[in-house]
Order: structure tokens, then C-alpha cells, then sequence
């Protein structure tokens, strides 16, 4: 484990026996306490510090699967500080009645952990963990200490490292440096000089953080400053240097970590030989952790510790670093070529220097097959003094039996991206089995990434460099990946491999535990190629159309801004959010509806609510609306064309939306708005190729027909299957007329509490949509669950279901997790009820158009067919097709759509050309 400066400081392997873990636990009580919402478990019993660290527990012992591992907990008592100082940690405040209920929970948990815990009276926890880093260096062990206090940067080294698991930050010596301006053995100096308010530690008054690291920086260490206090130039820092010289070596004292207890670092009696699963599962059940209760499976057999003295033994067999060679000779790239046709599972990631892979550039390939050792072949850096590079178009002639055959089967860090980047260069990929970004999403949608960083972050293997991921994918405002050296990629590209090879195993297992590895073979993958196809393929834009709609609409963004100064009285900036908040409450004395931190808020929920009450926030909304669309589509899209295909290239976005949902960027090409004229003329400028003709395929009100299927209720599955209008039922149920009675406007009202129930909106949200009274909108709700009782059994059984289980999920399996569903915040408990009873809705229909796209992709292939899928946009599927084929793509389209699966109710396409 000794850390490489160059890397930066890592954890030791995944069951290292010879590291030993010792977890600072008081620390983090303290920061889940203050840091979570307040929650209980069902019987009333205060959870949330609880929760914070038996997550924390959980994670670190399954990730890292420690063979040595130890709690060190403080006394109850006063320690010898104490006496040093009666004003030691005597700022911090009484503890909570609630808290000390937790962490007696937490000392039963850690034991059902079958966690050593350190523990002596009168001894503060530092100093246990300082002795037992002391005695563990002298065994020679590695030493990780999981903890965020500062003061514990006094120990670090090259075998000695902190971890805090809350950022997933490493400290060694050099993080020590870059976290507080000194090394680790003046971090005592540091902390006497600028004092510890969270333990009272008074330090010496006026001398902060950069002044002690300039003292420290010219004298070394606090005995030599006052050796030299005299010779200090800044007359001020000297004074209060000489002024408080007791305080400095109080303080000193204080910080100071003391290694000589009397503590017993027995490998055999600190061996983590596993928790107590029944008893765990029990507890976690009792407390309401139900997602901690799934993610039980996760803990695995520990590695026995050795005895000190012996031989460290080698690495796991499953993860060995494996050296990684340059390949810039013909004779080398022959001898992959052949051992990788020979060969049966590699992983492929190509290097580029864009991020949107249809304009990027290809700068080298990562490759790596079987158990032998990676390659990387550079094929276009670009720097000074660069070294020869094969020519990409001969590398991929001679690797392209083997990455265009069905074996070897291959595993892609982003497999849209690469079947991207080598379809651009004239090679198909085949063979792909999994991708670890498909998966991790795959098993949780909510997770804030899914880059390979984020998952090295996430299975605590060792975080990559930020030069490192700037290959896979590259990002903006930094050097270009052409700028790296052929050697520092190379070294990259045997760490990427590694950490792929190390997390594809647990990211299978995650994925067959859910059961949904079958969604990502039959559905996620396969669509990847798709939108693949459909990214290289894009749009053509109508770009004359696009400039004589932007001028019309600047003409009425100034007669708009007119209107509203009109309005308002006087002249303002009627983009200004301060100009308007005074005009609206100040002068116009309109209610304040919701307030931000720092103003009155003018938001377009707020301005609708203003609406009915002054003509001026309904010109402001329409003037945004305006605005809007000029910036993002009538000004922004012909700068999008791409000058090589003359045609506009999204990126398609598989694991972003939580819901299963696809999303689109550069540019989003999905919430073009088609309610207002302007915004259907928007969609006018997307034309087909010369001669060609543009088909829109859009399944018809598909939620409320899955929701028809999920909740069997009978008044919506006899109104689909008799093909009657389900907006007419339900306005007669709301307003209490017969067909003939329902007007086009309580049709429209119908419809928007439809899709409000789906969308779990409260009767708020419906009132303030509808224009209505609170009252009214209350009473809509009740008669839509009185017409459709199926509907409210469902919803009730769902978020019951999802309550206890933690998760929801869709038709096909895909799993949503919801952390909130027993949270004590009343907000956060609803948005996630609310999603539990809509996920299973709208995710059901996203995968059954993911199931259509992949039925048309492979029918238009099969069929030697020109015509081309290029737009996805929620419920609907744009295509162009050259006149011969206008009937058998629409077929084909219908077909498709509507047999993507078999529900209790039919699914209806609607299309036209």
C-alpha cells in the first residue's frame, strides 16, 4: 500500500491480510446526527445517527472486505485533557437525550457486526488509534484509519492513511500537504498555532490557517518559532505569538495524540471473521432499514489475518494489476491481432478527445483480453516530441475480425460510445455481454454517476485520476486527451483496466441479485446500438425557416417588453428577477407566495399563481416562454449543425432519467414545446433528407394504459378494450353529466386529472393547473378514485409495498430505490410516495418504447432497409424513409409499437406523415 506520489495516496487492495482497519466511530455519530433528517424506526425509536453509520459500516466492510478491523470508542469519562485544561470541549453542548438512545443502538449493532471494539476508560479514542498505529507499524502492517478529524493527519505515512468515507477521500502525506499546508508530522504545530474550536482548543489568537502554514513553512516546527520569535518581521503576529506563548503550548499538548497505552494488537483478536447476519437482519428489520436489509447479501466471507512477522501475501487473483505495454510497432499489433481472435472475453475502450463521440476524434485504443497483460495503442497524440503512431485505419484493419466477431465476447466501460467511435471509423462491434454503465444503472438509477470514476469511487477499489478519466469519457476545459504523453496513457489505461476487471464481477452479481440482468441483455444493450445509429445518423433542420421565425419572435419579445413596462408603470429590465420582485410586491402589492434565502421568489410556478390576480406576471411568463425558445432552439440549433454531415447530432442519454426514461443533449432535442404555435413551428424546421418524407409514430395515452394493465381495474380496461374515450368517462365522472353532455373544456380538465393521478400531484398542484379552487380540485381527485377504485387500490398497495421494501419497480423489473419512504420529513416522504406510485407507470412505458426501438432497429436491418430511426421523444419515434418504402416502414413502426408487449389492454399507435 505504500502510496505513489505521483498517484496520490489509495486503500490497500480489497481483503489485504495484512491491513488492518480502526474506524474512528464517535466522529461519525456526531456528523450523521447533525448531518441526516431526524427519522424513527416503526415503533417510535430515534434512527437517523444510527442509519448514517451503519451505512457506513455496511459499505466498508463489503467493499473492502477487511481481514483486520477494530471500533476505537471513547470513555465516558474525562480524560487527562481535562485536567491539562478545564475548558477542554467544554463549548460543545449537552448530549441529547436521543442521541445517547443511538449510539447505545449503535454499540449492539457494531457487536452484531462482530467488530473488536478499544474502549478504556478515562482514554480518548485518538489516543487508542495512535497506539495501535504506533504497535501496527512495528508489526508491519498497513494501517488504515476511517475518520474526517484533522487531528488524525498526525499519523499518516507511507503505510498509514486516512480515510473518510463521507467525501471518499484518501489522505497520505501528500493529501496531509494539500488539505493543511503542512506535513503530517507539523500538524500538531499547525493545530497549537490555529487552535480546534470543536474541542476548545484555544491556539493563539488572529493566527490563522495561513499564517501558521508561513511560521511553520520558515521555522519547522513551534519550539523553533519561538526560538526565533524575535527575528518574526510582522510586528502583530509577534506580539500575539509572545502575548499567548502558553496557549500555543496548552494547545499543543492538547492536540498531541499519545501512543504509549497499554493496547493489544493481536492479529487473531482483531481478525474480522464476519457479522452476525441473522442478528443484523433482524435489527435492521426492527429499525426500518430495508434497504440496508437487501443490501445485507452484499457481505462476503473476510480474509484470515497472518501472523506478524510472516510474508505479506500476494494480491487476490482476481485483481492483480497487470502491467500494461504502448503498442507502436506492426509486429506487436500483428501479435494482439492473433491473441485476440484466439482469445474468449476482452475489453475494449476506445480514447477519444471530444465528449460527444460523433465529433471525436480517435486518440488510441485500451485493450485487454483473457488474463494477460493490456495493451494500449496510441493513435493520435499530439505534442512535442511524440513517438511514432500507427495509422488508426491499418489498427482497426487488423483488429477488426476479432471486435466485429460474436467471440471474443466483449465488456465496454460505455458501449454506446464505442460502437460509436468504431462504427465512425468503419468497424462494427459485436459480441458485447455487458457494459458497466448500463449495469450500474441499471441497479441504481438514483445514483449520482455512473462513469467509471464514480463506480471506482463506489466499490472503494481506488479513485482514478482526473487525467486518467479524461479518456473514458473525455471532459470540457481541460487539456485534451492528444496532449497526454503516450506514456502517462499507457499508465492510465493499466489502471482503467484494472478497476473495470475488478468491478464487472460485483456489478453481475448486484444485477442478478435485482433480476435484471435479462433487462440488460434483451433491452438496454441492444437499444445502445440503436442509438448509436440514430446519433450518427441525426436531423436536417430547415435553417432559413429557423432565422425568419427568430426575427418574428424578436419583434414580439420587444412589443412584449413594452407591454410589461405598460403594465408595471415605469420602465424596468424585464429579465431582471430584482427589478421584478420590487415591481410585483413593492409596488404592485401582490402576495409573496414562496420566498428563496435570499428574495421573494419570481419563479413561473409563483408568476402562474400571480396571474389571475395582475395582467403583468402573465406577459412576464409569456416573455420568458418567447426568450427561451429563441436562445435554446431558433438561435442555437443551426450553430449545431454539424459542418461534415450538415445535419444536427444529439446525444442520447441512457442513464440519467431515474424513471427508465431516455433524455437527449447537445442539444436536447426533447422538450421542444408543441402546445404554443411558435413551438409547432419549431418542430416544422426538422426536416427529412432531399426527397424523403418524415413519419411520427406516438403510442396513444400509453401510461394510462399501462396503469389500466397494472391496477386491473375494471372501468379503465373495459374503456381501452371497447376503445371508448377515456377522458369523456372520466369528465362524466367528475362533473356528473352523460357523454352527450361533456364539453371540449371539462374534456381538457378530465385530462389533466388523468395524468395528475399518474404524476401523484396534490390537489394544490391540480387547482393551481386547472385555475380552480383548492376545494374543486379535491373533490375532482375523490370522483376520479370513486369511478376508478382499481386505480386507488393500486397506488395504496404500491407505496404500502414500497414502504417496506424501500424500492419500486416497473413491469420489466427495472428497480427504483426510495431512501425517503419512511423519512420523518414530511416533503421528502410524499416526493418519494409520489414516486413510488408513478415509477412503476411511466417506467413500464419508457421500457416498453425501448422495446419497440430495438423491434424497429433490427426489422429495418434485417429488411436491407434505407430508411433511418432519428428522433426519440418520449411516447414517439421519428423516422425518415425514402418513397418506395413510406408503407412498409409504417407498417413495420405499428407492428412493432404495438406489439412491443402484451398488456391487459391494447396499446394504439398513432402516426402520420
Amino acid at each position: 500500500m505504500v502510496a505513489d506520489p505521483k498517484l496520490g495516496a489509495r486503500l490497500p487492495d480489497p481483503g489485504d491480510p495484512r491491513a488492518l482497519y480502526v474506524i474512528d466511530i464517535s466522529g461519525y455519530v456526531f456528523r450523521a446526527y447533525h448531518a441526516l433528517p431526524p427519522l424513527q424506526s416503526p415503533k417510535g425509536e430515534p434512527t437517523h445517527a444510527v442509519l448514517g453509520v451503519t451505512t457506513m459500516l455496511l459499505k466498508l466492510v463489503a467493499d473492502q472486505r477487511p481481514a483486520m478491523l477494530a471500533v476505537a470508542m471513547d470513555s465516558r469519562g474525562k480524560s487527562f485533557r481535562h485536567e491539562l485544561f478545564e475548558g477542554y470541549k467544554a463549548t460543545r453542548p449537552v448530549q441529547p437525550p436521543d442521541l445517547s438512545q443511538q449510539i447505545t443502538r449503535l454499540r449492539e449493532i457494531i457487536d452484531a457486526y462482530a467488530i473488536p471494539v478499544l474502549q478504556q476508560e478515562g482514554i480518548e479514542a485518538d489516543d487508542l488509534i495512535a497506539t495501535v498505529v504506533r504497535k501496527a507499524r512495528e508489526h508491519n502492517m498497513h494501517v488504515v484509519i476511517v475518520s474526517a478529524d484533522k487531528d488524525m493527519l498526525q499519523l499518516v505515512g507511507d503505510d498509514v492513511v486516512m480515510y473518510d468515507t463521507g467525501r471518499n477521500v484518501v489522505y497520505g502525506p501528500t493529501e496531509t500537504v494539500a488539505k493543511l499546508g503542512v506535513k503530517p508530522e507539523q500538524v500538531r504545530d499547525y493545530l497549537a498555532l490555529v487552535g480546534d474550536t470543536s474541542d476548545n482548543v484555544p491556539g493563539v489568537p488572529s493566527v490563522g490557517p495561513k499564517t501558521a502554514q508561513s511560521l511553520i513553512a520558515e521555522y519547522g516546527d513551534l519550539d523553533q518559532i519561538y526560538a526565533a520569535v524575535d527575528k518574526i518581521p510582522k510586528k502583530g503576529v509577534r506580539e500575539k505569538l509572545l502575548e499567548h506563548r502558553d496557549k500555543a503550548f496548552l494547545s499543543r499538548d492538547l492536540v498531541t495524540l499519545r501512543d504509549s497505552l497499554d493496547v493489544s494488537i493481536d492479529p487473531e483478536a482483531l481478525a474480522w471473521q464476519g457479522a452476525d447476519l441473522d442478528k443484523l437482519h433482524q435489527m435492521f428489520t426492527e429499525l426500518g432499514f430495508t434497504r440496508l436489509v437487501t443490501d445485507l447479501a452484499k457481505l462476503g466471507k473476510p480474509t484470515t489475518a497472518v501472523t506478524p512477522g510472516a510474508p505479506a501475501a500476494p494480491p487476490p487473483a482476481a485483481t492483480p494489476m497487470q502491467p500494461c505495454r504502448s503498442i507502436t510497432e506492426n509486429a506487436d499489433l500483428e501479435q494482439v491481432a492473433l491473441a485476440l481472435r484466439a482469445s474468449q472475453r476482452c475489453l475494449i475502450v476506445p480514447v477519444s478527445d471530444d465528449p460527444h463521440a460523433v465529433r471525436a476524434g480517435l486518440v488510441g485504443l485500451i485493450v485487454a483480453w483473457d488474463a494477460a497483460d493490456p495493451v494500449y495503442i496510441p493513435l493520435g497524440h499530439r505534442y512535442l516530441g511524440q513517438p511514432s503512431q500507427l495509422e488508426a485505419a491499418h489498427v482497426l484493419e487488423q483488429l477488426k475480425p476479432a471486435i466485429e466477431a460474436e467471440t471474443p465476447s466483449k465488456l465496454c466501460v460505455d458501449v454506446k460510445r464505442a460502437w460509436t467511435l468504431l462504427a465512425r471509423h468503419g468497424v462494427k462491434l459485436r459480441g458485447v455481454s455487458f457494459d458497466l454503465m448500463l449495469a450500474s444503472y441499471l441497479i441504481d438509477a438514483e445514483r449520482h454517476g455512473h462513469s467509471l470514476r464514480e463506480l471506482s469511487s463506489e466499490f472503494n477499489e481506488r479513485d482514478l485520476l482526473p487525467a486518467q478519466i479524461m479518456m473514458i469519457p473525455p471532459t470540457t476545459g481541460t487539456a485534451r486527451v492528444s496532449d497526454v504523453t503516450v506514456e502517462a496513457a499507457t499508465v492510465f489505461a493499466q489502471e482503467i483496466v484494472h478497476v473495470a476487471r475488478f468491478i464487472e464481477k460485483p456489478l453481475q452479481e448486484r444485477l442478478e441479485a435485482l433480476k435484471c440482468a435479462a433487462l440488460l441483455q434483451d433491452v438496454e444493450l441492444p437499444l445502445a446500438r440503436v442509438l448509436s445509429r440514430m446519433e450518427r445518423t441525426g436531423i436536417r433542420v430547415d435553417v432559413t425557416l429557423l432565422k425568419r421565425l427568430s426575427t418574428r419572435v424578436a419583434e414580439d419579445l420587444t412589443g412584449l417588453e413594452a407591454k410589461c413596462q405598460q403594465l408595471a408603470g415605469r420602465d424596468f429590465n424585464v429579465g431582471s428577477p430584482r427589478q421584478l420582485e420590487a415591481i410585483l410586491f413593492d409596488e404592485l402589492k401582490l402576495p409573496v407566495v414562496k420566498r428563496t434565502k435570499t428574495a421573494r421568489s419570481t419563479d413561473a410556478d409563483v408568476l402562474e399563481e400571480l396571474a389571475r390576480k395582475h395582467e403583468l406576471p402573465a406577459a412576464i411568463l409569456e416573455h420568458r416562454m418567447l426568450a427561451k425558445l429563441k436562445n435554446t432552439y431558433l438561435d442555437a440549433l443551426p450553430r449545431e449543425i454539424n459542418p461534415q454531415t450538415g445535419r444536427i447530432h444529439t446525444d442520447f442519454r441512457q442513464t440519467v432519467a431515474a424513471t427508465g426514461r431516455l433524455s437527449s443533449s447537445e442539444p436536447n432535442l426533447q422538450n421542444i414545446p408543441i402546445r404554443t404555435e411558435i413551438g409547432r413551428s419549431i418542430r416544422d424546421a426538422f426536416v427529412a433528407r432531399e426527397g424523403w418524407s418524415i413519419l411520427s409514430a406516438d403510442y396513444s395515452q400509453i401510461e394510462l394504459r399501462v396503469l389500466a394493465h397494472l391496477s386491473h381495474d375494471a372501468e379503465l380496461i373495459e374503456a381501452y378494450t371497447k376503445n371508448e374515450d377515456v377522458h369523456i368517462r372520466t369528465a362524466r365522472a367528475i362533473f356528473g353529466v352523460d357523454t352527450e353532455g361533456v364539453t371540449r373544456e371539462m374534456r381538457g380538465q378530465a385530462k389533466t386529472v388523468n395524468f395528475a393521478v399518474i404524476y401523484g400531484q396534490t390537489q394544490f398542484a391540480l387547482a393551481r393547473n386547472l385555475g380552480i379552487e383548492r376545494s374543486e380540485a379535491a373533490r375532482y381527485i375523490q370522483a376520479f378514485f370513486e369511478r376508478y377504485s382499481g386505480v386507488k387500490r393500486y397506488m395504496e398497495e404500491t407505496v404500502a409495498e414500497a414502504r417496506v421494501s424501500g424500492v419500486t419497480h416497473t413491469l420489466l423489473g427495472r428497480v427504483r430505490v426510495l431512501p425517503d419512504m419512511n423519512n420523518r420529513n414530511r416533503q421528502l416522504r410524499e416526493a418519494a410516495e409520489r414516486i413510488a406510485r408513478n415509477t412503476p407507470i411511466q417506467g413500464t412505458a419508457a421500457d416498453i418504447i425501448k422495446i419497440a426501438m430495438v423491434a424497429i432497429g433490427k426489422g429495418i436491418q434485417e429488411r436491407g432497409m434505407q430508411s433511418r430511426m432519428l428522433l426519440s421523444v418520449h411516447d414517439e419515434l421519428v423516422l425518415e424513409a425514402p418513397p418506395e418504402e413510406k408503407s412498409a416502414l409504417e407498417a413495420l413502426v405499428v407492428s412493432s409499437m404495438e406489439g412491443a408487449i402484451s398488456l391487459d389492454v391494447p396499446l394504439v399507435v398513432e402516426r402520420g406523415w
